[in-house]
């Protein structure tokens, strides 16, 4: 009996020790929880502060895009060369208004405008608007040249083999890119995408007039 009783006491106190760690462990959780807790938040209000400081960065950026892509800056100096072979100084052309419009047969909404910019340059030609489109080096120079056939293309198409044109006008990475340059050699407009083609014709007519 007293060999089971000794069992006993020492499996009693077995458990004790047991269950006096377990409830030290708990304790010590609920100490450290609140200390966790506030540095969660912390890193959280942190995070939040960086995206919000990020996302108001983005948005003045966005937001100044038009005026800084439509500040007066002086057009690169350079000679265009057309696919007949006749070369174009744009220095040379100071004195009228040009419009360098960059483009590619595999852009859908170059193509779809490609009309309406025959139609302004027709409207222009006549009181000194020149007109340059400028194929992507990307793109393959017979379907290019098979395009200004068969589209009887009044303007000068240049095929920009080296990406040298793109690159001297800022290497525009969006189609259709148009720049209007003023009769002082000065770019005064730059078109991202979908042209507007109202505010062009308003622009051209003004240069032309002035």
């Amino acid at each position: 009996m007293r060999r089971r009783d000794a069992n006993a006491i020492a499996m009693a106190t077995l458990r004790r020790g047991r269950m006096d760690r377990t409830i030290m462990a708990e304790r010590t959780q609920r100490q450290h929880a609140p200390a966790q807790d506030c540095s969660n938040a912390r890193s959280a209000r942190r995070l939040a502060f960086a995206l919000g400081a990020g996302a108001f960065v983005l948005v003045a950026a966005l937001a100044a895009l038009p005026f800084l892509a439509n500040r007066p800056k002086p057009a690169p100096q350079l000679q265009l060369t057309n696919i007949a072979g006749e070369a174009k100084s744009l220095a040379e052309l100071h004195g009228r208004p040009v419009l360098v419009s960059f483009w590619s047969t595999t852009c859908a909404p170059c193509v779809a405008e490609m009309p309406a910019l025959v139609a302004l340059h027709r409207r222009h030609a006549g009181r000194g608007l020149t007109t340059f489109a400028v194929a992507m080096r990307y793109d393959r120079p017979d379907m290019v040249l098979d395009f200004a056939r068969t589209r009887g293309l009044p303007f000068d198409v240049v095929l920009d083999f080296k990406g040298e044109v793109a690159r001297d006008f800022g290497d525009p990475q969006v189609t259709p890119a148009k720049f209007l340059i003023d009769a002082q050699g000065r770019i005064v407009r730059v078109y991202v995408g979908r042209t507007d083609f109202e505010d062009l014709e308003r622009r051209i007519a003004a240069e032309l007039a002035g």
